[in-house]
């Protein structure tokens, strides 16, 4: 943090963070900067810096307005609204109202699924401290993190989250857990000395920063930037900036709205048109047109697409995914990329101890010694080393027999601790830390320390986390950590390791297979990062490295990088979000996963965000489109595979409804334009639609997954919503109810008159509808008892069409019983719409296409 921008969204620049690199600055220059002391400032000068509350806050609209809002400027909605005003003006208010009731239905159900998420992920807000304790006129007071300014003195102990950004004063065992910022799974060593300028955020060990936590020794730190000036406040505008993609669907759903606006429109002209031409009365030409709008008009389709979503998003839910906005159900079968966080997604982000070099008892013994005496108690917040070290010790048997003399804490510049301890046979001095610092204490020939050294290379290439121990026989108990820490005798290495995840490696291998591409972006250390990939079935010979490296590539050198190598360490959050737009950029339909502050930016570009529920900061699960309740990596590979479902559904149930529709509209219009009656009246028209409505939801939502869908890649992102093998299906079911309903009406209508011919057209529509969804469907020979709603809904329709048809309830919705001379006729026309319907099925391939 150096001053210079940071880019936050598209085409807006930030204003940085912290205007200078206090890590770099000595601690008294840094309180001469920020005017304070190391005491802390005094209550009235701390009054005089916080910003002044403004006289009268700018009103906000409600949550629940915003919600609503945003769900009622839907295209398809906006479409619907115009309809309404327009049959109110024509004098169709009871369709007026009809309409404006399923527009409030569309409003509601997308308004309250948005608001139950939020809801329910409210309740996981514990980011930030809500006090810390402050020193203001040389006294310990607690203050609320808002009330915190620039010069304050923070004290801080095992258990505290970090207020703000703060420059660490003084130290004693400071440890922090940064992984939620950086990546790093290990406790990170703080202390008072200046780093380098150009330290990356990692190896800013004079820095403490808002949102991590404190797990072991004490300190005091000087708030530098608190609030939205901190580096979680950056990272928060930096989501902030971002905008969502739109997906398939909402494209879709545009440009759907755009063209039966136009065909609406020049239906409900053309018709009357036509029809006056034809000696038709100029009013009952006028109603026809309006009701042939009506019928084109996809009224219910918002709410089709909500209903499959909503029901998308529960049968993910149970899988363990829980969708905060349903339009990214449909996304997420279309993912080609997965850009995945390394520590808390592929990793436990919980530190083992997995190998130790020497015997095993003495080695732990010695490492044992370094610690209190008292066991860590694990079910507080502890250094994950530590925890991990006691642990092992505790299984192994190991104890420390002596009274404790004396304690020389962790800090950065020794990388190392030791302890002294009083023994029977004299004084035992314990020490670990980094094996170079280690190594540089003992003495140990030249030749040998070269060999450990290789030693240690070689384990860290496995992905471990090593440390050295070592031990002394002073003659006395040393009073300085450097009289304690010289000609050591080696004791053995340590290495720890954050492990895999339960089912990772199946995962990975089960989107690979789906031609789904995995991405490695983390913070952590490159031998790390490249160890855990190759455990988790990525394979790479190299490491892509954030920060400078990455900053002087171009984008295509990008790309080309990724896709060889697939692995990126010591990523920033600027980094991982120029990744995710780049492979945007590209036609890469994308996810990112991570659980992080530092994961949030690029959870909010991405196509589809997917943040860990239990793990996962509060920052990433608001920037996400989905929430992994279980933080189960397969859950990934699971959430993929019910995205593909759902928009396999989604795509045979939008085909469905439109091509019925068609159907519908051209079985109106041919009449019409002979002079004839419209087959349908507007009651018999909703009577229709409410089947088509159940068939394309109820019947296709409950479709099981088609065999072999994560066997495949996926959907080519280029494809339109509508393409090819949509229109297909659209055009066979359309075409296959226009011959069926048309040709049994006309006929009907010349010998026996139009309520006959009406009688013969909606049993004929109820029935043949039904038959081609059934053919429209992945495996039309699939078991009933597979599907049992879309049989129910089947036998349903052509029984309420025969019923309305054949006996006196007809009379409900203006139909006479049809005559029994015409029944074989409307089987006839059954027959051969479906019949036109495997045919065309057949010829096109949409069943696999779709």
């Amino acid at each position: 943090m150096t001053g210079a921008g940071v880019p936050a969204g598209r085409g807006v620049t930030l204003a940085p963070a912290v205007q200078r690199p206090w890590h770099a600055i000595e601690t008294e220059h840094t309180l001469l900067a920020v005017v304070s002391y190391a005491g802390g400032l005094r209550e009235v000068e701390a009054d005089r810096r916080r910003p002044a509350e403004p006289a009268a806050r700018s009103w906000r609209a409600p949550p629940l307005l915003v919600e609503l809002a945003e769900s009622l400027t839907g295209p398809l909605q906006l479409l619907l609204v115009t309809v309404a005003v327009l049959s109110a003006v024509w004098g169709e208010l009871r369709d007026a109202i009809a309409i404006a009731a399923i527009i409030a239905a569309v409003a509601g159900v997308e308004t309250a699924t948005e608001l139950r998420a939020k809801r329910a992920l409210a309740g996981l807000r514990q980011l930030a401290a809500p006090t810390a304790r402050v020193l203001r006129d040389a006294h310990l007071v607690d203050r609320p993190t808002g009330a915190l300014v620039v010069g304050d003195v923070v004290v801080l102990e095992p258990g505290d989250r970090v207020p703000a950004d703060c420059r660490v004063l003084a130290a004693a065992g400071l440890a922090a857990d940064e992984s939620a910022l950086t990546g790093e799974a290990a406790a990170v060593a703080k202390g008072p000395g200046a780093v380098a300028a150009d330290a990356p955020l990692a190896a800013r060990s004079s820095m403490l920063y808002a949102g991590t936590l404190i797990v072991a020794g004490q300190g005091r730190g000087l708030v530098v930037a608190a609030g939205p000036d901190s580096e979680l406040g950056r990272l928060g505008r930096l989501v902030a900036g971002e905008r969502e993609p739109a997906t398939p669907l909402q494209r879709a759903m545009a440009e759907l709205a755009r063209a039966l606006l136009a065909v609406a429109v020049a239906a409900s002209v053309a018709v009357p048109l036509v029809g006056v031409a034809r000696g038709q009365p100029l009013r009952q030409m006028l109603l026809a047109g309006l009701t042939l709008a009506f019928a084109t008009i996809p009224e219910e389709l918002p709410i089709l697409v909500s209903v499959l979503l909503g029901v998308g998003g529960r049968r993910l839910a149970r899988r363990g995914a829980l969708l905060r906005r349903l339009r990214a159900a449909e996304t997420l079968g279309a993912v080609t990329v997965v850009v995945t966080d390394k520590t808390g997604t592929l990793t436990e982000n919980h530190l083992r101890l997995a190998h130790v070099d020497g015997k095993r008892g003495t080695v732990l013994r010695g490492a044992r010694a370094t610690q209190p005496h008292r066991a860590t108690d694990r079910t507080r917040v502890a250094d994950a080393v530590e925890t991990a070290l006691t642990s092992a010790a505790e299984e192994a048997g190991v104890t420390v027999a002596g009274v404790e003399a004396a304690v020389f804490p962790f800090d950065p510049q020794r990388r190392r601790m030791s302890r002294a301890w009083r023994t029977g046979t004299g004084v035992l001095v314990a020490a670990k830390g980094a094996p170079e610092a280690i190594l540089a204490v003992c003495d140990l020939p030249e030749r040998q320390r070269s060999q450990l050294g290789e030693r240690v290379e070689e384990l860290a290439g496995q992905g471990l986390r090593v440390l050295a121990v070592a031990q002394g026989r002073p003659a006395s108990v040393p009073a300085t950590a450097e009289q304690a820490e010289q000609e050591l005798s080696f004791v053995g290495l340590l290495g720890f390791a954050d492990p895999l995840r339960g089912g990772v490696g199946d995962a990975v291998a089960t989107l690979t297979g789906a031609g789904v591409t995995t991405v490695v972006v983390t913070g952590d250390h490159p031998r790390t990062a490249l160890a855990v990939a190759r455990q988790a079935g990525l394979a790479g010979k190299r490491v892509l490295e954030g920060g400078a490296p990455l900053a002087g590539m171009d984008d295509q050198t990008l790309l080309d990088r990724l896709r060889a190598d697939r692995v990126v360490a010591r990523a920033t959050p600027e980094d991982k979000l120029r990744i995710v737009r780049a492979l945007q950029a590209a036609g890469e339909v994308v996810a990112v996963t991570g659980d992080g502050i530092n994961d949030a930016p690029a959870l909010a570009a991405a196509d589809v965000g997917i943040a860990m529920g239990r793990r996962g900061t509060d920052l990433a699960r608001e920037a996400a489109d989905l929430v992994l309740t279980d933080d189960a990596y397969p859950t990934v590979a699971a959430a993929v595979e019910g995205g593909r479902t759902l928009g396999s559904q989604l795509r045979r149930a939008v085909a469905f409804y439109l091509g019925a529709k068609l159907g519908l509209v051209a079985s109106m219009l041919v009449p019409l334009a002979l002079g004839l009656p419209a087959p349908f009246s507007p009651a018999q028209i909703v009577l229709l639609e409410l089947f088509m409505d159940l068939g394309a939801s109820v019947a296709f939502v409950a479709e099981p997954a088609a065999p072999g869908m994560m066997r495949r890649p996926p959907r080519d992102p280029a494809r339109r919503f509508l393409d090819q093998a949509e229109l297909g299906a659209i055009g066979i079911t359309g075409l296959a109810l226009f011959l069926a309903v048309t040709s049994g009406y006309l006929l009907v209508c010349w010998h026996a008159g139009p309520v006959q011919a009406s009688a013969a057209a909606l049993v004929t529509w109820l029935a043949a509808h039904s038959g081609v969804a059934w053919m429209l469907r992945a495996r039309p020979a699939l078991s009933p008892a597979a599907n049992p709603a879309f049989l129910l809904w089947a036998v349903t329709a052509t029984l309420t069409g025969v019923a309305m048809a054949g006996t006196a309830i007809g009379r409900a919705v203006g139909l006479a019983g049809l005559a029994a001379t015409w029944w074989p006729v409307v089987a006839l026309a059954v027959a051969v719409a479906v019949g036109l319907a495997a045919a065309g099925r057949r010829a096109s391939a949409a069943g696999r296409a779709l």
